[in-house]
Parts: structure tokens; sequence; C-alpha cells
């Protein structure tokens, strides 16, 4: 069975990956082998549109009106067909069935026209070159599975081997050239096998490299014992996902180092994690970050201006009913306290048009006034800035 499997990856390359990841895989591949392919078209035209050039310099339009030069000029159209045709998805996400099955008609067109070229020349006129040159460029230049090479190939060479059998003052008649045809084909095959593995693993390590940085990410922007957002991601989330209107609050745990005095850093490790937890899940459409201590900042967007204050007083009864002994508090639980300060739609604070509070500074210093003055007037309440 293993045996099996290791053949099943060396034909088919993407079998080794995992569906999702091997489909992506595909359409990435594809984005890129449609640009390529472009560009062997460009080549192939150019060369085409060149010797029609020498034909019709030599012969004039008789020179046009060989079954070589009609092939050369099908070609070229199939080309421009292509070129201008297929598209240019810009993801993976973007590549659709049409392109998919434009892509490998046009690739499977190459060999294809060079197979037809060969057959219709005598062995004075021509030798196997263009078909070997053509089938190299597609395996050394596109990234293509062992199934997509045979699938390519096959029709140019039941042309090859119909040339072979049924014209016996064909190319092939020449020593050599049949051999030689074969083993270009064999080459290209494995060419493409190559690297389309070397291109698969080196695309599995970018998606690896990708996802370690996006953790990183994630874990710098973590407070470490809390495990909730850390005052870097709060001054990200200001600068750059934040419009008014919203509401900054200041929260503060009432008489924490009462409590750590009383039951130890530990138990106030596990009390802040108690909180920060509570007051993350609370359903808002916004952001609760550790600020220090056991001070957390918590922004509200696109609140309700007539109902934000019931909103907030939630949250601070919220933190009540976890219901956390506190021997050390008057209340005999964990309480918080809150200043919060309003920030409207037109961005004037109501209460003073002459303070625009553009930066995260300013919002905090004017929430921690209300905070400290929550705390002066007896803790577990919440004050807004005036």
């Amino acid at each position: 069975m293993k045996k099996l499997r290791v053949l099943i990856c060396a034909l088919n390359p993407y079998a080794a990956y995992h569906e999702e990841d091997a489909s992506t895989f595909r359409k990435t591949l594809l984005c890129e082998n449609i640009r390529r392919l472009k560009i062997i078209g460009i080549i192939g035209i150019t060369i085409n549109f060149l010797l029609l050039a020498l034909y019709f310099l030599e012969d004039g339009i008789p020179g046009l009106t060989t079954y070589e030069a009609y092939i050369r000029i099908i070609w070229n159209i199939s080309g421009l067909i292509y070129i201008f045709g297929v598209g240019k998805p810009q993801s993976p996400n973007e590549v659709t069935k049409r392109q998919f099955f434009f892509f490998y008609l046009a690739v499977a067109l190459c060999p294809l026209y060079s197979s037809l070229i060969i057959t219709v020349l005598s062995v004075d006129q021509s030798s196997t070159f263009i078909y070997i040159i053509n089938v190299l460029l597609i395996g050394s230049f596109l990234y293509l599975s062992f199934g997509a090479m045979l699938a390519i190939i096959t029709p140019s060479f039941l042309i090859l081997f119909h040339a072979i059998l049924f014209l016996p003052n064909s190319v092939f008649s020449a020593q050599g050239n049949l051999a030689n045809a074969i083993a270009s084909t064999i080459f290209a095959v494995i060419i493409a096998q190559t690297l389309l593995v070397s291109k698969l693993n080196q695309l599995a390590n970018m998606k690896t490299i990708v996802a370690q940085k996006r953790e990183l990410e994630y874990l710098i922007d973590l407070d470490g014992l809390t495990r909730i957002p850390n005052r870097r991601k709060l001054e990200s989330y200001f600068l750059y996902h934040l419009e008014p209107p919203f509401t900054l609050l200041m929260i503060d745990i009432d008489n924490f180092k009462n409590y750590n005095d009383t039951y130890g850093h530990l138990a106030g490790d596990h009390c802040l994690f108690q909180v920060a937890q509570s007051l993350f899940h609370y359903p808002i459409d916004g952001l609760t970050a550790r600020y220090g201590g056991e001070e957390f900042v918590m922004i509200i967007k696109h609140h309700d201006p007539d109902t934000i204050k019931t909103v907030i007083e939630n949250i601070r009864h919220s933190i009540e009913l976890l219901q956390i002994p506190h021997e050390a508090s008057s209340f005999g639980i964990v309480t918080i306290s809150i200043g919060y300060v309003v920030y409207n739609a037109d961005g004037i604070h109501p209460l003073n048009e002459n303070d625009p509070f553009l930066d995260l500074d300013s919002f905090i210093s004017k929430a921690d006034q209300a905070l400290y003055a929550a705390k002066n007037n007896g803790r577990n309440q919440i004050i807004e800035f005036k």
C-alpha cells in the first residue's frame, strides 16, 4: 500500500498534499502557467511570422499556399486567440473552468502543430527539430504533471506514428529522427515532473512560513497572562481600524493591590484572567485590550448615543456577576470602575469643540480622568469624561 502511494505521488505530485492545499496549488500554478504560455505563444508567433515573411519573399503568394504555411498561419491565429482570450487571473481564486480548458487546449496545440508541420514535409525539407524544441520548451517552462504531459503529447505522437506507418518519405525515414523525438519527449516529461515537484515544495514551504508569520503576529499582539489583545494591538487598532463614532472605556479593577495582598499573586493573576476574559467576550463591536497592570481599555464602535451609558453599566455589572470573592473590598466581591469618553460622528467631542481627539493618548488621558473620578467617588461605578 505504501509503495502504491509512493507511485501515485511520483506520477501525480499533488497527491502528496491535503486536498484543499492541492487545489490551491493547482490554481496557483495554473495562473503562472497561463502567463508563461503567453510568452511561449509570443515567441512562436514571432518565429512563424518571420518564416512566413521569408517564404513570401522567396516565392511570393505561392510560398504562402503550401501545407506548411497554412499550418503556421493557423498556429499564429490560435496563438493570438489564446493570448487575448484567456484573460489575466491575478489570484488562484480568480481562475475559471474556461481558462483551465483554454490553457490545456492551447498548450496541446503547440506540439500538435509542430508534428503536423514535420509530417507534411519530406525528409529533405525538414527534421524533427521543431517538434523537439516545442516539447522541451513546454516541459522546461511550464509546471505540468506526468498525466498532463501525457495528455498534451499524445495527439502529436499519434500524428508522428501515422507518418511513420503511412508516409515512407517522411522525416522519420531518416535514421535517428524517431529516436531523437522519443528521447526528447521522455526528457521533457522528466523535466516537467522535476520542476513541478520543486515548485510544489516551494509553495508548501511558503504556506508554512506564512502560517508561522501569522501565528507570530497573533502572539505578538496577545497579552501573555490574560490571553487578550495587548497595548500594541490597541495602538494598531486605533490607527488602522477605527472611525467615529466610538466610545473609549478605561477600566480598572477596584482595590486590586489589596486583593493581591490578601490572596497572593497567583490568585491575583487568576483574577486578572477571569476579568479580562469576561470583558473580552462581552458582545460589543470593537476591541478589548489589557492596558497594563489591572487596567483595561475597551473601544465600542458605532454606538447609539442614547444607549451607550446603559451598555457600559451592563459591562460593569457583568464583572459583579462573576462573584469573585474579595474580602478586602467593601463590596465583598471583585468590582470594576469605568471612565469613558464619547467621540461622535462629526469628529468633535460635544463638550469640547476645540479638542479633535486626534491620537490615542488624548483619549486615554480623558478616559483616565473620568476613571479617577469614579474611584474617588466610591468605586464600582461609571463616569463619563466632562
